[in-house]
């Protein structure tokens, strides 16, 4: 009986060994290399038994007899498949499970980025408020200079709120917006005998870019002589 031969298949890979001796395949199945569900039969039959069901299967598993160990040496262990000398049935792995452990998150709060834009923020303000609100421009007081008489010239006044005046009044009549100034001054450089000098006297809290518009308008004007700008006198 013991000399008895049989095939085993393993029903999870559809691999059958053949020709295995039934101590062997007694010791497979008390090492859980071969499971119940699998099947077995004669050499030679057709029909497959299930492990379970097996009569030849139902005594007491055989343990697999040790190697008689050295007093001396300790044997080297060896690999399950090449240990048992088996068909390549692996032997279950004997793993201790791991342990699952729970990183706790950090609850502490990072302010270095926090500071960092905070200054960030505090250089860019200071830089927008620069542009915004321009220091004054200190310019030295024109001395020495000598006046001009108005005879034969034209005289264009600027007043605070950027308004133009044709004539050295700041009458009411006298406004006019900046193409009727130019139009009016180009008239009077036509009909002039010689090229027509231009006086431009701006309040000093007028715009320099209103001074500067109308400087850049008369310079389109032909027969246009000399523009001078008016200071005013030091009281």
């Amino acid at each position: 009986m013991a000399d008895e031969l049989l095939d085993v298949k393993i029903v999870k890979t559809g691999r059958v060994y053949e020709r295995v001796p039934l101590e062997k395949l007694r010791r497979w199945v008390a090492e859980r290399r071969v499971l119940p569900d699998d099947l077995v039969r004669p050499v030679g039959a057709t029909r497959w038994l299930r492990v379970a069901t097996a009569p030849e299967l139902a005594s007491p598993a055989v343990q697999a007899p040790a190697q008689p160990t050295s007093p001396t040496r300790k044997p080297a262990a060896k690999p399950a498949t090449a240990a048992t000398g088996d068909l390549g049935i692996p032997a279950p792995a004997k793993t201790r499970p791991r342990r699952r452990f729970r990183f706790l998150e950090d609850t502490t709060m990072d302010m270095m980025p926090m500071i960092d834009v905070t200054f960030q923020l505090l250089i860019f303000f200071m830089f927008a408020n620069q542009l915004a609100n321009p220091n004054p421009i200190e310019v030295p007081e024109a001395r020495y200079g000598r006046g001009i008489m108005p005879d034969g010239k034209q005289a264009i006044l600027v007043d605070d709120q950027g308004r133009y005046y044709l004539g050295e009044s700041t009458k009411p009549e006298n406004i006019a917006p900046l193409e009727q100034v130019i139009r009016v001054v180009a008239d009077n450089a036509a009909s002039a005998n010689g090229p027509l000098d231009v006086i431009i006297s701006a309040h000093k809290a007028s715009q320099h870019d209103q001074v500067r518009a109308l400087m850049e308008k008369l310079e389109g004007v032909d027969n246009i002589g000399v523009m001078r700008l008016g200071v005013e006198e030091r009281r």
